[in-house]
C-alpha cells in the first residue's frame, strides 16, 4: 500500500500524520538515568568486577567503559521501553557468532555472577562485554583498504550469524531497513528542501526494492555497521580489531547488511567506488547473487533516507542526545544527493565488475559462444552437445546463466564442494594478509607441508610445491632423470599425466604417433587391469617396455601409475600390482611414482590415497587437482634421501608455488575433509552409488567399478557413452566419459555428495538409458 504522505509534497506537507505501524516507544522514552558511580556499583554487584566507569555515547541505551584490574569492559544498561528480550537476543547472537567463527573481532559477553548472559537492575536489562581497545575510523577519506576490510568483516559476520534466530529479531523496529516505507509519515519532520528527494527514495523502495527483498532468504543481521561501532588498530588503521553494538539486530536479507556498511563508507567519497570496495570484499568471502548486487545502490540510498527521517524525528520530538542523533545528517544528505545523479543500473554494473561478475554474466548463450570462438584457442573444446553456460556453484550444484541447477558429478577439483565457505574464507583472508614465495619463512606454508607429510607413510616426508598436477609429474620426471641418469618413462597404455612437453609424451591418451618420443613406453592398460593375474603379469610387461626403450637407446628412469587409472577406464589397484612394480623398479635402479593427482585426498575412501591399496610405498607421490578446491596448487612428496640427492645435483624454484595463500586453501581443504568426515563419506556413498547402478539391471552396463567416489560404468561403445553423457546433461546431471575407446562413464562428484544426490544421479542415468 502506498503511503498517503508520498502524495503530498508541497510546502503544506505538515499536518495530520498517519499513525505509525511500528513502535517508537524506546526512542521516546528517556535513556536510563544511570551515572558513573551507579554503573560502577552495578558492575560490582552483578559481575563481581570492581572498577571505574566512563560514559560512552549511545542512541537509546546507556553505556560505560569499565576499567578494572582484571581488564576493561563495556557495560550496557538497556532502555526500559525496549523489547523485553532485546539484550538477551544481542548476547545470544554474539555467543552464536563467536562459536561459529571464533576469530571474529567481537567483544565476548561476560556472564553475571549467577551465570546469566543478561542481568537486571531496577527494571533495566544489563549486558557486560569485553572492551576492545582501538581507534575510531574516519567518517570521510576512508582508505580503500579499510573499506575492503569492512566488507570482509561484514561477510564473516554474516556467515557467523547464519542459522541464528531469536524473538527480539522480529520486533517492529524503526531501524529495520526493509521497513523503510513504514517511516513515510516522518516526512513531516524533514525540512522542506529535502522532502522531495527522501520521498522519492521511499516511493522507489516500495515499488522496486520491497518486492525483490521479499524473494530473498532471511537471516540475522547486525544492521548498523558504521564508524561508531568499529575500532581499528592504531598501529594499522586499515585493519578492524573490534566490532560492537548489536542494538539494531534484526532479521532480513543478508544484502542489507553489506549495503548498510557501504552507506557509511560512502561519506565524502565517490559513493560508487566506496560501494564497490566494500561489496567486492564481501563477495569474495560470501558470494552474492547478481540480483542481490543490483539492490545495493537502492539500499544505500534507503539507509541515507532512513537516517535523515530518524534524525529529523528525534530533533522534533526530544531535546535529549540531539548531537549524537544528528551527527551524520549532513554526510547522509551529501551521499544521497550524489546518488540521485547516478543511474542505479550503472552503479550496480560497476559493483558487479568489481566483484568479478562481468557484463558477460548476462550475455546471451549465442553471444557467449561467439566471443569464445573469437578469443579462445580452438583446442579448448566445450563439453556436451548442449554446452553449459555457468554462473555460480555451491556444494554439488552448478547454476547456469538462466538460474537452473545442475548436479555436478564430473568435476573432481571442487573436492569439498563448489565455493566451500571455509576454503574461500581461508584463501581470501590470507590474500588480505600476505602473498609471497617460498624464499621467505612463513609458518603457514611449512606447517601445511608438515601436515601433508604426516598423511603419507615413511619415508615420504619432503615436499616441493608446484602449481598443477602437470607440473608435479614434470618435476617427478626431472628428479628421476637427475638421480638415475636415464630418461625412459613407463606408463599404462592410455594414461594421462599432464600437459607439459614431458608429461604430454607420457600421456598416451593425449598424444599421437607424431609427437611420440623414443623415451616413452607403455604396459597394458584396461586389458592388464582387468586381468586377475595383473600382478603376476606386470613384471613381464615391464620387461617388454624396457626392451622397447633399449631398442631406442634408452633406459628406464621411472614407472608412473595414476592410482585410480582414470584414463584407462577407472580401476582399483589390482592386489599386489604396486608391490610387483616396486620390486621391478628396485631391480632396475629406476623410481616408482604414484600419481595421486586425481585419486588423492580421500576420494578413494578412508585409506585416503589410491596407492595405499597395496603395501608397497612409491619413491615419489605427486598431488594436484583437489588440493586447493579450485585454487591452483600441487605437490611432489618424496624421501629425504631422494630430495637431498636431487638438491646436490639440481635446483628447483617456482614463483607462485607454495604461497601462503595456497597453504591456507590447502589447509582449509584438509580441515573440511577431516571435520566433515568426507573420506568416509566417499567410501560409503561411492559403495551406494555402485550398488544402485547395478540394481538398475540395465543390459547396456558391462561393469560398474572404481574406488570410493571415483566410479566407472563401462558400456559397449563410445557412441552409447556419448549419448548417455548428453542425456544426463539434459536431465540436469553432469558426468563425463573416459577409457581407451571413450566407452566408460566417469562419475566423480565432490565429496560432499550425499545419498539424496546419488538417487538423482541414478534416476537420471536410468532415464538416459531409456532414450531411443
Amino acid at each position: 500500500m502506498t503511503h498517503p504522505n508520498l502524495l503530498i509534497l508541497d510546502d503544506n506537507l505538515a499536518g495530520t500524520v498517519p499513525s505509525l505501524s511500528m513502535d517508537f516507544g524506546v526512542f521516546d522514552n528517556p535513556r536510563p538515568r544511570v551515572d558513573e558511580a551507579t554503573a560502577a556499583t552495578i558492575t560490582l554487584d552483578h559481575y563481581g568486577i570492581s572498577g571505574t566507569a566512563k560514559p560512552y555515547p549511545g542512541e537509546r541505551d546507556r553505556s560505560f567503559k569499565i576499567t578494572a584490574r582484571s581488564g576493561e569492559f563495556m557495560l550496557k544498561v538497556g532502555n526500559i521501553a525496549d523489547h523485553p528480550k532485546a539484550l538477551e537476543g544481542q548476547a545470544a547472537a554474539i555467543e552464536w557468532a563467536l562459536a561459529n567463527v571464533p576469530d571474529l573481532p567481537l567483544a565476548s559477553v561476560i556472564s553475571t555472577t549467577s551465570g546469566n548472559l543478561v542481568g537486571r537492575h531496577a527494571g533495566h536489562a544489563l549486558q557486560l562485554t569485553r572492551f576492545i581497545d582501538g581507534t575510531r575510523p574516519p567518517d570521510t577519506k576512508t582508505p580503500p583498504a579499510l573499506r575492503r576490510d569492512v566488507g570482509a568483516v561484514v561477510a564473516r559476520l554474516s556467515q557467523a550469524l547464519r542459522g541464528f534466530d531469536h524473538p527480539a529479531l522480529h520486533r517492529a523496529f524503526p531501524w529495520t531497513l526493509g521497513r523503510l516505507p513504514d517511516l513515510a509519515p516522518l516526512l513531516e519532520y524533514v525540512v522542506k528542501e529535502r522532502r522531495r528527494l527522501v520521498a522519492d527514495v521511499i516511493r522507489h523502495f516500495e515499488q522496486r526494492v520491497v518486492p525483490a527483498l521479499d524473494r530473498l532468504p532471511g537471516q540475522a543481521i547486525h544492521g548498523d555497521i558504521n564508524p561508531d561501532n568499529i575500532v581499528v588498530d592504531p598501529a594499522d588503521p586499515e585493519r578492524i580489531v573490534g566490532l560492537f553494538d548489536f542494538g539494531d539486530l534484526s532479521w532480513g536479507p543478508r544484502v542489507i547488511e553489506v549495503a548498510i556498511a557501504s552507506a557509511y563508507q560512502s561519506f565524502g567519497a565517490d559513493p560508487v567506488a566506496a560501494m564497490s570496495q566494500v561489496v567486492s570484499a564481501f563477495h569474495l568471502i560470501e558470494p552474492l547473487q547478481s540480483g542481490e548486487i543490483e539492490l545495493v545502490p537502492d539500499l544505500v540510498a534507503a539507509r541515507c533516507a532512513q537516517s535523515l527521517l530518524m534524525s529529523a524525528r528525534h530533533v522534533a520530538t526530544t531535546s535529549e542526545n540531539v548531537e549524537y542523533a544528528t551527527g551524520d545528517v549532513e554526510l547522509m544528505w551529501e551521499t544521497l544527493t550524489r546518488l540521485e545523479g547516478i543511474d542505479a543500473h550503472e552503479v550496480a554494473s560497476r559493483i558487479k565488475a568489481a566483484c568479478g561478475l562481468s557484463r558477460g554474466d548476462h550475455r546471451s548463450f549465442e553471444d557467449a559462444v561467439a566471443l569464445r570462438k573469437r578469443r579462445l584457442a580452438p583446442s579448448l573444446y566445450l563439453s556436451y552437445d548442449q554446452p553449459v553456460h555457468l554462473s555460480t556453484g555451491k556444494g554439488v550444484w552448478l547454476i547456469d546463466s538462466d538460474g537452473r541447477r545442475l548436479l555436478d558429478a564430473y568435476n573432481n577439483v571442487p573436492h569439498v564442494g563448489h565455493s566451500h565457505p571455509q576454503v574461500v574464507l581461508a584463501a581470501a583472508g590470507q590474500l588480505r594478509r600476505l602473498v609471497t614465495n617460498t624464499r621467505y619463512l612463513v609458518d603457514g606454508v611449512v606447517e601445511y607441508a608438515d601436515r601433508l607429510a604426516g598423511l603419507l607413510p615413511d619415508p615420504l616426508s619432503v615436499v616441493w610445491f608446484v602449481n598443477s598436477g602437470s607440473e608435479a609429474n614434470d618435476l617427478a620426471y626431472r628428479i628421476a632423470r637427475t638421480l638415475t641418469g636415464n630418461r625412459g618413462v613407463i606408463t599404462t597404455a592410455n594414461a594421462y599425466h599432464g600437459s607439459t612437453a614431458a608429461t604430454t609424451t607420457m600421456s598416451p591418451e593425449e598424444h599421437s604417433a607424431v609427437d611420440h618420443e623414443p623415451w616413452a613406453a607403455q604396459v597394458g592398460g584396461s586389458d592388464l587391469l582387468k586381468d586377475r593375474a595383473a600382478a603376476e603379469r606386470l613384471p613381464s610387461e615391464l620387461d617388454k617396455a624396457r626392451n622397447q626403450l633399449a631398442a631406442r637407446g634408452e633406459k628406464p628412469a621411472m614407472t608412473i601409475f595414476d592410482t585410480v587409472f582414470s584414463s584407462d577406464g577407472i580401476f582399483e589397484i589390482p592386489s599386489g600390482l604396486l608391490s610387483a612394480a616396486r620390486k621391478w623398479a628396485d631391480d632396475t635402479g629406476s623410481l616408482l611414482v604414484a600419481d595421486e593427482v586425481q585419486g588423492g585426498f580421500g576420494r578413494v575412501g578412508t585409506r585416503f590415497w589410491g596407492f595405499a591399496a597395496d603395501p608397497a610405498i612409491p619413491d615419489i607421490v605427486t598431488l594436484g587437482k583437489p588440493m586447493g578446491n579450485g585454487y591452483p596448487m600441487a605437490a611432489v612428496v618424496t624421501s629425504r634421501e631422494i630430495a637431498d640427492a636431487f638438491a646436490s645435483k639440481s635446483h628447483f624454484f617456482s614463483t607462485f608455488a607454495g604461497s601462503p595463500v595456497a597453504a591456507a586453501a590447502g589447509t582449509a581443504v584438509l580441515d573440511v575433509v577431516r571435520s566433515e568426515g568426507l573420506a568416509a563419506n566417499a567410501e560409503a556413498v561411492g559403495t551406494y552409488l555402485k550398488k544402485e547402478i547395478r540394481a538398475l539391471g540395465s543390459p547396456a552396463v558391462i561393469d560398474v567399478r572404481g574406488p570410493g567416489l571415483f566410479v566407472a560404468v563401462e558400456l559397449p561403445d563410445f557412441a552409447l557413452a556419448t549419448k548417455t553423457v548428453n542425456g544426463m546433461r539434459r536431465r540436469g546431471v553432469l558426468i563425463g566419459s573416459t577409457g581407451p575407446k571413450g566407452e566408460v562413464l566417469k562419475i566423480r562428484p565432490p565429496l560432499v555428495c550425499n545419498y539424496h544426490h546419488i538417487d538423482i544421479i541414478v534416476e537420471a542415468l536410468h532415464e538416459s538409458f531409456q532414450d531411443p
